[in-house]
């Protein structure tokens, strides 16, 4: 963590939607063991760790923390919570550049939430996401070694349906980047409103 101008702690953070159905986790768990076995150099993400990012924040001040925060429990707290559903696969930003392994999330309401959250935090001086693609990274590629297995797999679970799960909350979090991979840490759920 670094300090700004004013000397305060930064942290590096973002804020996310994440999966909780248990048999949603399961079913992607099976899917990074098929990607693992293909013995292409990866790693996959954690299951506690897997999550959509709405907005990456980079390195803020715990005052940003705070306005932030303020500026979003308002308009956030509009939204009901909704079903998502976790279907079909893909990868970043190419098959010669195989860096990313995704799952696709389908769902209206996610567009709407991320578009109120870039707009809050665009007046507050944030850059605008310029393409934003509702996905959960699942998996990061290291070297296009035995390629032609993982696409293999890829092409297998290319329309798969992962099910559907209920998001009930947006997350405010904390990563600390550490050898082992990031540690994340929720600082503020939003709840969305029970229907």
């Amino acid at each position: 963590m670094g300090e700004d101008a004013c000397g305060e702690e930064e942290m590096r953070s973002f804020i996310s939607m994440d999966i909780t159905s248990k048999d949603v986790l399961d079913k992607i768990k099976n899917f990074q063991t098929n990607l693992k076995n293909t013995a292409c150099p990866m790693k996959v993400v954690e299951r506690e760790n897997l999550h959509l990012t709405l907005k990456f924040l980079g390195e803020i001040s715990e005052s940003s923390y705070k306005r932030i925060v303020e500026s979003l429990d308002s308009s956030l707290s509009e939204y009901s919570s909704f079903e998502v559903n976790l279907k079909g696969t893909g990868f970043f930003p190419s098959i010669s550049d195989l860096r990313v392994i995704w799952i696709g999330m389908n769902a209206p309401e996610i567009i709407y939430i991320q578009k109120e959250i870039d707009d809050t935090l665009c007046s507050m001086g944030f850059k605008e996401d310029r393409k934003f693609v509702p996905h959960l990274t699942v998996s990061r590629v290291k070297s296009s070694l035995n390629k032609k297995p993982l696409l293999n797999v890829l092409d297998e679970y290319k329309d798969y349906d992962f099910g559907t799960d209920r998001i009930t909350k947006i997350n405010f979090k904390k990563s600390t980047l550490t050898p082992q991979g990031p540690i994340y840490e929720t600082l503020k759920e939003f709840k969305l409103k029970s229907v």
